[in-house]
């Protein structure tokens, strides 16, 4: 993955091997700028990042934090790609029978309870899929609240998978994280083998095998 401005002339590359990098950026005005390309849907954008060749889309591809002590773990869109996995496992072939008696007993239970009442209804279908059932319990989703960089690799694993995020940006994340944990979340990226940008307003003293590109108040690329 790289990403690109148009008015500069260093990039910064995601590989194999390195799933961690870091943009500084001294000058306020032209950070605002980048934060505007990242964040709002407009079709020309002086920033761009491809993976594979292809163009990825930010209101898609990818997901800015700017307040790491209060993620969503249950976006609408990771909610519902979770919900179309219940669906398609529970019609899997481990869950099929079960599924199907759990799907009877309710449709029994309910027209039981209809009978009990009294009332003119009826239940006149069993064709409904699991995930009516996932929301009628509220099923969330979680991460480990007692250790900020496993909860930040938490996030970032769950978005990857059921939301397809390609980029995750952080801004000013350093300024939460020791050197030591950021080493502990380099580690734990790679092995995911997600991407991410700490995106920083002022530079600190540079990461050990983590890519930086520093822009500085004169909007020189160091």
């Amino acid at each position: 993955m790289i990403l690109r401005h148009a008015d500069l002339e260093r990039e910064l590359e995601w590989t194999e091997t390195e799933h961690l990098c870091e943009l500084v950026i001294e000058n306020p005005k032209f950070l605002r700028e980048v934060i505007k390309d990242l964040t709002i849907s407009e079709e020309e954008k002086e920033l761009s990042a491809t993976k594979d060749g292809k163009l990825l889309k930010f209101d898609k591809d990818v997901d800015v934090v700017f307040n790491p002590l209060k993620l969503d773990f249950n976006s609408k869109r990771a909610m519902t790609t979770l919900l179309k996995l219940l669906v398609k496992t529970s019609v899997s072939e481990d869950f099929y029978l079960t599924t199907n008696n759990l799907k009877t007993k309710i449709v029994k239970y309910l027209s039981d309870v209809i009978d009990a009442g009294e009332f003119e209804f009826e239940v006149s279908t069993d064709d409904f899929t699991m995930d009516s059932i996932a929301k009628a319990v509220s099923i969330h989703i979680v991460g480990d609240e007692d250790d900020f960089v496993e909860l930040l690799t938490d996030y970032v694993s769950m978005m990857a998978d059921l939301a397809n995020i390609k980029l995750f940006v952080f801004v000013n994340l350093r300024l939460l994280l020791s050197d030591e944990d950021v080493e502990r979340l380099r580690h734990n990226l790679d092995n995911h083998q997600i991407n991410v940008l700490l995106l920083e307003g002022m530079a600190q003293e540079r990461l050990k095998d983590v890519p930086r590109w520093l822009i500085d108040r004169d909007l020189c690329e160091i």
